[in-house]
């Protein structure tokens, strides 16, 4: 990579951090105040949370695809099809939700039941989130793969602005529930996609000839829900199980206080990855050559080490930054620490599959899929020793299971990341060329016939 591009990079990727800081801190705000929903209504929204993010996985790879379909874009006719596909698929998401939301609103009050929540209302406004959160991907897919991250940036920060805004008014001044402060959820994605929307406009709003090739667009769909879902999954499991299983509601609340903590200091190092993908994908379709990988890994694993440091030295902080005005919350600190390195491996893995993705390696994600399978199964196998425990020996059981199945999915991911060897004349695998300036030699090519 060239000091330009570096520089490039650099730059993007330091935007990309500031605006996800700025929202994550407007979001975390939004935490400051849900405890004074009472300890049973905020475990159930953030039982609602978790759950929008597991079966908003699929988006997840979304804004993979669209980020990998518009970087290829080299001209007009990859234009058209482009537009084509968006279309399609908004429309067939729209289908798609649509019956889904049928479903859920008939087995509304089940439900509710089963995830604790009081007010079936607030899974009639995850209902509508669902909708918005198919459709955000798409947009935010577009802006990260034509590069234009200064839009996407400000779609990180309104999100948290309106989220934070109306928690403000809905639970602080007008004393509401989960059902309002997913009502609030809901406006800040409304003002999300509102602005993707209008950046994305001479995309989506475009008729075009082109027709949308089904075949072609799930051939790199699949893989990539597969690979992009796992990490995902990773993520998300944990806390529907907590809620399920543990029938304490200030235990869970605590449990997902540190959670959170935990996720939220990762996740400010997350952005490095997505300018990372959209500019792999780019050199990928060019047939360039780029460092982003080493540059976005060194970032990861630094700022992943230094957090794991400072969450052991200091485990109450984080909660109390989020908590500033319930200090019953500061109780979870020792799990704080648990997560912070728990959740290491799985930074790194997500840079691993995130660069495998780019540039089409798909083989990897029928690997990667069985990992949340086994931890899931792993934690369902623990299910009866869990509940015989301390809580928070539970807890940190649960989270310690995390952390091995984090570890295993970075291994499988740096597995395939590995280089591959070249071979020589003779058709062996041959040394790798030592590097000389940051750059690699190609392998030597065979010239002439048999006899040269």
């Amino acid at each position: 990579m060239s000091v330009k591009r570096e520089a490039g990079f650099l730059r993007q990727s330091s935007w990309m951090v500031i605006t996800t800081f700025t929202g994550g801190l407007l979001m975390m705000a939004v935490h400051a105040i849900g405890p004074r929903m009472g300890d049973s209504e905020y475990a159930s929204f953030l039982a609602l949370l978790r759950v929008l993010i597991v079966i908003g996985i699929p988006t997840v790879a979304m804004q993979a695809i669209f980020a990998r379909q518009a970087a290829a874009v080299t001209n007009d006719a990859e234009q058209r099809r482009l537009i084509a596909t968006v279309r399609a698929v908004l429309l067939g998401t729209f289908l798609i939700w649509l019956v889904c939301a049928i479903v859920i609103l008939a087995a509304i009050k089940p439900l509710s039941h089963l995830l604790k929540v009081s007010n079936p209302v607030a899974l009639s406004f995850m209902v509508a989130i669902g909708l918005v959160g198919l459709w955000i991907p798409v947009v935010k897919g577009l802006l990260q793969g034509q590069h234009r991250f200064f839009g996407l940036g400000w779609l990180q920060i309104t999100d948290g602005m309106g989220r934070f805004a109306l928690m403000l008014v809905a639970v602080l001044i007008l004393h509401g529930k989960a059902a309002s402060a997913m009502f609030a959820v809901l406006i800040g994605q409304l003002l999300s996609i509102s602005i993707g929307a209008w950046l994305t406009y001479p995309i989506w709003s475009v008729r075009t000839e082109a027709r949308f090739n089904s075949k072609a667009w799930l051939a790199e769909a699949v893989p990539l829900t597969m690979g992009m879902g796992t990490v995902q999954w990773m993520s998300s499991i944990d806390m529907p199980f907590v809620q399920a299983l543990i029938p304490d509601k200030h235990q869970r609340a605590l449990y997902g206080g540190a959670m959170l903590a935990g996720f939220a200091i990762i996740q400010f190092i997350a952005p490095v990855a997505l300018v990372m993908f959209a500019r792999l994908a780019k050199s990928a379709a060019r047939s360039e050559g780029t460092s982003s990988l080493g540059l976005t890994l060194k970032a990861t694993i630094l700022f992943g080490v230094l957090a794991g440091i400072g969450c052991s030295l200091f485990p109450k902080l984080p909660l109390q930054i989020i908590y500033f005005t319930k200090p019953a919350m500061w109780q979870a600190g020792p799990l704080v620490r648990w997560f912070a390195w728990a959740l290491l491996p799985w930074t790194v893995a997500n840079v691993l599959v995130q660069n495998l993705l780019a540039k089409g390696h798909f083989k990897v994600a029928i690997w990667l899929i069985l990992i949340p399978a086994a931890y899931g199964a792993a934690l369902c196998l623990q299910a009866p020793t869990l509940i015989s425990m301390k809580p928070f020996d539970a807890f940190a059981r649960i989270i310690q299971t995390l952390g091995v199945a984090n570890t295993v999915l970075c291994f499988v991911a740096a597995w395939f990341s590995r280089p591959a060897r070249p071979l020589n004349v003779s058709g062996q695998v041959s040394e790798p060329v030592p590097a000389i300036s940051g750059r690699t030699s190609p392998p030597l090519e065979q010239k002439g016939g048999a006899g040269t």
